[in-house]
Parts: structure tokens; C-alpha cells; sequence
């Protein structure tokens, strides 16, 4: 088991020098920060948080892409999953911000709504329980375009309630049918 730990251990600093390698060739390459802060932090998360290294640089790598646009949701959720506990205003500014995200892409891009949906959701109960329940305008606004999008989705199936043979009226089955506009 020990070889196996120095093994991974080799691995990880082989990576992690090609990542700081490749960002010094590349500085302007904010994806590729964004990929190297989250490398770090999925380290630092997977050995509880023992690797001064990947924190310091993923915290950095982090400062360096937060005020772009990059479609990238899932640093904002590490990063505030970082900061959970030690910062929790930090925290919640940072899930803030990827909601902020979210929202802003989601009204110019149809298919980062359903792409991006399930870790914008995850910031968005991590807020609302830093913030105890209280829901703010950003996270209002993520909630509409959600509702917004899957209960439209849902309604583009056309439903026909049937009676069951046998069964007490009260009990009915549902049958989804294709929506004769689907696919067209």
C-alpha cells in the first residue's frame, strides 16, 4: 500500500508541474487556469486537505480567472466549497457569483441551461444555506429560468388522465404521450 501512495504522490507533482509549467508558457490561457485550479483543488478535497501546495495555487489560479466570463461552473462550486467553514461570506459570495454566472449564460445560451443545470443547482442550495434560506434576487432570477425551462419542457408532453378498470374512481393513471409539435 505504501508503493501505491508514493506512486500517486509521483503522479500528482508530475501533473501538477505540467499544469504550472503550461500556465507560465500560457499565461493568457484562462481555461486552462480554471482546469489547473480545479486539478488542485480536487487534490486538496481528496487528501482532506493536507496539500498547502494545491490550496495556495488553486486559490491563486482562482484570483487570476474570477472577474472573466469563462463558462466554467464548477470552479465556483470548489472554490466555495473551499472556503465553507473557514470564510462562509466568502463562501457565499463565491456560489453568488456562479449563480450570477449561470444566469447571465443561460439567457444567451439555451443549451448551457440543461449543460451547466445540475452543478448551478448545487450553488444555489449551498447559498441559500449559507444565506438561511433566503433566496436573493440572483438566486430568484436562477430559480424562474429553471422552473422556467424544465416545467415548459415538461408541458410540451401532452398528459391524458384514463380511468383504471376496476380501480375506485379516485385512483387514476397517467399516461405521457408524444406532444404531436415534438420534433417538429
Amino acid at each position: 500500500m505504501a508503493f501505491m501512495d508514493i506512486f500517486l504522490k509521483i503522479a500528482h507533482g508530475v501533473e501538477f508541474k505540467k499544469f504550472k509549467d503550461a500556465v507560465k508558457r500560457n499565461p493568457n490561457d484562462h481555461v486552462l487556469r480554471a482546469r489547473f485550479a480545479k486539478f488542485c483543488l480536487n487534490h486538496y478535497f481528496s487528501h482532506q486537505g493536507v496539500s498547502r501546495l494545491d490550496e495556495i495555487e488553486a486559490v491563486k489560479q482562482f484570483e487570476s480567472i474570477d472577474h472573466l466570463e469563462l463558462r466554467e461552473l464548477e470552479i465556483y462550486y470548489l472554490m466555495g466549497k473551499y472556503y465553507l467553514g473557514q470564510d462562509d461570506k466568502m463562501a457565499a459570495d463565491v456560489y453568488l457569483k456562479g449563480i450570477k454566472r449561470y444566469n447571465e449564460f443561460s439567457h444567451h445560451d439555451a443549451a448551457m441551461r440543461h449543460e451547466f443545470v445540475e452543478m448551478a443547482f448545487s450553488l444555489a442550495l449551498n447559498l441559500l444555506k449559507l444565506e438561511n434560506n433566503h433566496a436573493g434576487p440572483e438566486l430568484e432570477q436562477f430559480f424562474k429560468i429553471i422552473r422556467h425551462t424544465y416545467l415548459k419542457n415538461f408541458l410540451t408532453e401532452r398528459v391524458v388522465l384514463k380511468r383504471v378498470i376496476g380501480w375506485p374512481t379516485s385512483v387514476e393513471e397517467i399516461v405521457i404521450e408524444e406532444s404531436p409539435l415534438k420534433g417538429s
